[in-house]
């Protein structure tokens, strides 16, 4: 097991010598293939035209007027042109003719200063020599232009070699290139499968999975401290949670068990009173509001008491939709009018309204029990705080994947730093939507619990003209 700066030092180091191996071995078998190809030909050295320009001097020495630009056809049956540049200048440095009019010298100092020594034009090289007649006398020079490279001393050649000079070049580069993607590739797969790990583990943890175990073994030091170290934090957060969670149980058991024992004492009180309260014979007139005060809180308790056992169920995980296929617009209107009969007992006028598309779908899938405790829990609670001859509209639209329900009244709204705790459990605002009737808090917790446990949501917020608006989405549990 090595650290990540050792694995990669060893990484660059093996790509760098396998590079220059392959390239090695692609130039060896590269020039075997070039002189199997070239077998009946012989590959000219570098200075393959330097070497033959003496006897090129010799051979213009023995030319008789040789300054005659009548001698250039003769003279350039015996120079290689294709690789080789000359001239023929007199004593004052004049071109007289020659394969390149390119000036080197311009005077008769240079012809003099110049014999005999390298002028250098860019690449390539021009060296003069000095010429004489028959009675050696100087009467001018001979220049020559060349390379000193294979390329140019191989004309036929040329392409084949230029060819495989640049693929020589670019050999180390592409090996390169080459060995780091394959290396890489294969050492990149070896780091995801540690990273892969702690993704699928976490991903496991927020579904509250902690049954699992970290198996991957990475050889980089630093992966296997996290992947270890990420083990370690998941085995102690399920060690927290368990606890939580069992905490959280007995919460919930103590809270039903607390609920159902206080019920049914509960409603033998309010059976009792309202037993008297129902007696033909009168009742002192004291007696009478201390009975009407019994029974008034023993309803509230019993409604409570309710709310708390469905909280319970509610938070208990194992307990999933009864989900079942409905006409959503039967559902509704038959919602709006057990509605309509409450808001006329209180002079409160409801508008409702429902719209769908043209290719509306007959069937809707949900939780019929579940999503009418919760649209009565919204309706109470506009109800509620919505004065006589107030208004509460609700538009409902349908659609094939959700239903979206909009439910707005005219009571004194939201105070707005209180509005983010709407649908928190027992909260209960003191201001702008106090109760008259003490009622618990529990009412659009359940509410939000219900519309999330359908993939869908609840919001609150203040009418423009004044009164709450209730935003209800759930989706269709066929589409889940």
């Amino acid at each position: 097991m090595l650290t990540l700066r050792k694995q990669l030092s060893r990484h660059f180091y093996r790509i760098m010598l396998f590079s220059i191996l392959a390239t090695l071995l692609t130039w060896i078998l590269g020039f075997l293939l070039f002189t199997i190809i070239n077998q009946n030909k012989t590959l000219n050295p570098a200075n393959y035209y330097e070497s033959q320009i003496p006897e090129l001097v010799e051979m213009v020495n023995k030319q008789d007027n040789i300054l005659d630009p009548d001698n250039q056809e003769l003279l350039e049956k015996s120079i290689p042109l294709e690789g080789l540049d000359y001239q023929i200048v007199n004593t004052e440095g004049q071109i007289q003719y020659g394969s390149t009019t390119e000036r080197y010298l311009s005077s008769s100092e240079d012809v003099y200063t110049q014999l005999n020594k390298n002028i250098y034009d860019d690449n390539q090289i021009v060296v003069y020599y000095p010429i004489f007649d028959s009675g050696q006398n100087f009467i001018g020079a001979v220049g020559f232009r060349y390379q000193l490279s294979v390329i140019s001393a191989n004309a036929e050649s040329r392409a084949i070699l230029l060819s495989l000079f640049i693929f020589a070049i670019i050999t180390p580069f592409i090996y390169i290139f080459l060995f780091t993607y394959f290396i890489g590739r294969r050492w990149a797969k070896r780091m995801k499968e540690p990273f892969n790990e702690i993704i699928a583990g976490a991903g496991k943890i927020e579904k509250q999975d902690l049954n699992f175990t970290m198996h991957n073994q990475s050889n980089i030091k630093e992966l296997h401290q996290l992947v270890s170290a990420f083990d370690k934090m998941k085995a102690a957060l399920k060690e927290a949670l368990e606890k939580q969670w069992s905490l959280e149980e007995e919460r919930r058991e103590m809270v039903a068990a607390v609920a159902h024992d206080l019920k049914t004492p509960l409603t033998i009180i309010q059976g009792h009173a309202e037993g008297i309260l129902e007696t033909d014979d009168e009742l002192p007139k004291r007696v009478t509001q201390y009975l009407q005060t019994i029974l008034l809180n023993c309803r509230r308790s019993i409604r409570l008491i309710q709310e708390l056992n469905d909280v319970s169920s509610y938070e208990n995980p194992e307990v999933h939709l009864e989900t079942e296929p409905v006409n959503p617009e039967v559902f509704i209107q038959d919602k709006i009018n057990e509605y309509r009969q409450l808001c006329h007992a209180q002079d409160i006028r409801l508008q409702a309204s429902i719209h769908y598309p043209e290719d509306k779908q007959d069937l809707f899938y949900l939780d019929p029990f579940r999503v009418n405790q919760m649209l009565d829990n919204i309706l109470i609670n506009s109800l509620r705080y919505t004065p006589k001859q107030g208004v509460i509209t609700w538009d409902t639209y349908i659609s094939e994947k959700e239903l979206k329900l909009v439910i707005a009244d005219s009571g004194p709204g939201f105070s707005r730093e209180n509005q983010i705790k709407l649908f928190k459990k027992f909260f209960r605002e003191d201001k702008a939507r106090n109760s008259a009737d003490g009622h618990s808090g529990l009412g659009l917790f359940i509410a939000k619990t219900i519309a999330e446990q359908h993939h869908g949501k609840i919001s609150a917020d203040n009418h423009p003209n004044g009164g709450a608006v209730f935003t209800v989405i759930i989706c269709n549990m066929n589409y889940k």
